[in-house]
C-alpha cells in the first residue's frame, strides 16, 4: 500500500530506516506522491474593474470603452468602478476661455461623447450585469460651477444630461465616496482645509494615513500602490488608478509623459482586502482590440 506523504513524513520523524528512506527517494529526484488535495475554502469576495480618468473628448474615437467592456464582460466582474472624468467637458473649461484653443467646443458635443462611450461600453458587456457606479470628477463638476454661476440657464443644462441612471450607473457627487466590499473611493481624496487633493511622492501611503481605511482615486492619472497594516494585523490598501486614454492632453503639457495608462482588476475584495490585477493598455488592446 502507498503512503501519503505525510505518513512517510511522520513515520520518518520516528523511524531512522524511514527517513533514511525519505532521504534517498530525495536524493534520487524521484518525483514524490503528491499531497492529497485540500478542499477549497468558499470565496469570500468580489471582483471589481477600477476604470479611472478617461477622458472622452470630441474628435477623439472611443475604442478604449470597448475594449474595457469587452474585458470586464471575459473577466466577469461583479462590479465597475469608474473614478470620474469620463466627460472632459472641455467646452465648461475655464482655465481655456479667451485662448485660441477654446474656439469651437460645444456643451452638446462633449456630452454626446461621452454617452457614446457608455453605449460602447455597455454594448461590449454583451448582457454580463455587474454593478455599475460612476464617480463625478472635477471635469463633470465643471457643469455644477458653471451653473451655480450662470442660472440663467438652469432649465436648459443639468446635472441630469450625463444620464447616469438612465444607463444603469450608480451616481456618486463629486468628492463624496463610496464604499465598496469595505474599500473607499472617490475620484480623489482630500487634505487640508482647502479640500486639495492627497498628493506627494507617496500618494496611496497619503490616502490611508489619511483616512485608515483602504481607498481608491484617480485624478492624477499616475499609479502608486502601497499596502500597511493596522494595529490588528488587517492589511490597508491604497490605490491610485492611473488613467485610460491614449490621447495627449494639451492642456497637460510636458505632465503627458508621467501619466499611466492601465485598467486594474481587484480579486476577491472583501473586507478592505484583495488581491491586485494590473492591465496595462497594450496588453488591453492586444486582448480584446
Amino acid at each position: 500500500m502507498t503512503q501519503t506523504p505525510t505518513e512517510i513524513l511522520e513515520a520518518a520523524s520516528v523511524d531512522p530506516e524511514a527517513r533514511a528512506a525519505a532521504r534517498e527517494r530525495i536524493q534520487n529526484l524521484e518525483l514524490p506522491e503528491p499531497y492529497p488535495p485540500r478542499e477549497k475554502s468558499e470565496r469570500k469576495g468580489i471582483d471589481i474593474l477600477i476604470i479611472p480618468d478617461s477622458h472622452s473628448t470630441p474628435g477623439v474615437p472611443n475604442h478604449r470603452y470597448e475594449i474595457a467592456g469587452r474585458l470586464a464582460a471575459d473577466q466577469g466582474v461583479d462590479v465597475v468602478l469608474e473614478l470620474g472624468d469620463w466627460h472632459e467637458m472641455g467646452s465648461l473649461s475655464s482655465y481655456d476661455q479667451g485662448k485660441q484653443q477654446f474656439e469651437g467646443r460645444r456643451y452638446w458635443q462633449d456630452i454626446d461623447v461621452g454617452l457614446d462611450a457608455r453605449l460602447r461600453f455597455r454594448r461590449e458587456l454583451a448582457g454580463h450585469e455587474p454593478r455599475l457606479i460612476a464617480c463625478m470628477g472635477n471635469h463633470e463638476q465643471r457643469l455644477q460651477t458653471f451653473l451655480s454661476s450662470e442660472p440663467r440657464f438652469d432649465d436648459i443644462l443639468s446635472m441630469d444630461d450625463y444620464r447616469h441612471a438612465d444607463l444603469g450607473w450608480e451616481s456618486i457627487p463629486y468628492l463624496e465616496t463610496v464604499e465598496v466590499a469595505g474599500i473607499l473611493a472617490s475620484h480623489f481624496f482630500v487634505s487640508g482645509v482647502r479640500s486639495m487633493p492627497v498628493g506627494g511622492l507617496h500618494q496611496a501611503a497619503n490616502c490611508i494615513a489619511k483616512t485608515m481605511r483602504s481607498t481608491i482615486m484617480g485624478h492624477t492619472h499616475t499609479y502608486d500602490y502601497a499596502v500597511r497594516s493596522d494595529p490588528t494585523g488587517r492589511k490597508l490598501h491604497g490605490l491610485v488608478a492611473g488613467c485610460w486614454f491614449e490621447h495627449r492632453q494639451e492642456w497637460a503639457g510636458p505632465a503627458n509623459a508621467l501619466y499611466d495608462r492601465a485598467l486594474t482588476i481587484l480579486r476577491n475584495a472583501h473586507d478592505g482586502e484583495y488581491d491586485l490585477e494590473v492591465w496595462g493598455l497594450e496588453r488591453v488592446k492586444q486582448v480584446y482590440g
